[in-house]
């Protein structure tokens, strides 16, 4: 039985595919210096690993971030690489996890998508980082059985903490040109202002009063992520025409509860989403709000007047998951990189390789 040493599993998917190894693997929670308790809160820290000979692994995973450990470990990223935002490239900090990145150490990148692989596959070649230890390994979902539904009523579903980046407004401006008492709008969101798209304090100030005052539209600003699986599996249709993700997950569970998918281009979503088949990708970028509103309202108004189109494209999202989002699919990818690292492992060791100025 391998050990693989992971950093932290907050996640939902975390939990799911990192309690449920590859036969013949176990992964176990490893220490790593906590910056967060002493209140040090840089990029370079955050998504550098730091670990503490504690416990004993055969090889480290890592979420993110890079190992400064002299000892095996792979790196799964879903954007890009070394995550230091802000840094410039120049940097010494910077410099140093290209060469981790390159060195005998590093024994795999594994990539959350193909978009992901293709922003950083370049860069990272160029710096010395060898293609072949580059891997894309999707995430896993479990599939929900759709919940029985009885009232006759459309429901459409918004789940994402960053309401305005991940096309929130123009999702309530559709909602509103279908005119509809039949149709109920359910948001589970902080409506917080992320990252990415910035929104005016008269966006802000519509959005705030256009929930309030219609009585279709219910949000919820907290719920557990058991919560949230039970309003997908009550749900007719999730919609997320996000202007900016590396990959949206929700988008991934709600094709697991078997809902029709609307939403974007942008980041990995084509790769979840196969347009006319499973749902419809829409392109956002430079495009008016309105116009997106409109296309949006349009896609709508298809699932709620044809029940047969509706129920066909939730369904045809269980074939795309068995083929590429499966927990098996998912592990026998890794078990394959975990036992290939390892059979290249050499004397354990427990010293740290810090950045030189």
């Amino acid at each position: 039985m391998r050990t693989i040493g992971i950093s932290h599993k907050t996640r939902y998917w975390q939990h799911y595919c990192f309690s449920n190894p590859p036969a013949g693997h176990r992964y176990v929670r490893m220490v790593d210096i906590p910056w967060h308790m002493a209140r040090i809160r840089t990029e370079f820290l955050a998504n550098t690993k730091f670990f503490l000979p504690f416990r004993k692994a055969d090889i480290y995973h890592t979420y993110n971030s890079v190992v400064a450990n002299a000892r095996p470990w792979v790196i799964e990223v879903e954007s890009y690489l070394p995550r230091f935002e802000g840094m410039r490239t120049d940097h010494p900090a910077y410099k140093w996890a290209l060469r981790k990145l390159a060195s005998d150490h590093c024994k795999a990148l594994i990539f959350t998508s193909q978009n992901t692989m293709q922003m950083n596959r370049l860069k990272l070649a160029e710096a010395g980082v060898d293609e072949r230890k580059m891997h894309v390994v999707y995430r896993a979902v479990e599939k929900f059985t759709p919940g029985e539904r009885a009232d006759g009523r459309f429901r459409i579903l918004f789940a994402g903490n960053g309401f305005y980046r991940k096309g929130g407004i123009e999702l309530l401006k559709a909602f509103k040109l279908l005119d509809r008492t039949e149709v109920e709008l359910e948001i589970i969101s902080s409506l917080a202002v992320d990252w990415g798209i910035t929104a005016t304090r008269e966006e802000i100030e519509w959005t705030e009063r256009t929930i309030a005052a219609d009585p279709r539209i219910t949000i919820h600003r907290q719920l557990r992520h058991d919560q949230v699986v039970e309003h997908m599996r009550h749900a007719d249709v999730f919609v997320a025409t996000t202007f900016a993700d590396p990959f949206n997950n929700t988008v991934l569970e709600a094709m697991g509860a078997g809902l029709p998918i609307i939403s974007s281009d942008a980041g990995a979503l084509p790769e979840l989403v196969q347009h006319g088949v499973n749902g419809w990708i829409l392109p956002v970028l430079e495009r008016k709000s309105e116009e997106i509103a409109e296309e949006i309202a349009i896609r709508l108004r298809q699932l709620m007047d044809d029940k047969a189109l509706r129920l066909r494209m939730g369904a045809a999202s269980s074939p795309v998951i068995d083929a590429h989002f499966n927990l098996n699919v998912r592990n026998a990818a890794l078990g394959r990189i975990y036992d290939e690292a390892l059979g290249e492992q050499t004397e354990r060791k427990v010293n740290v390789d810090l950045p030189k100025a």
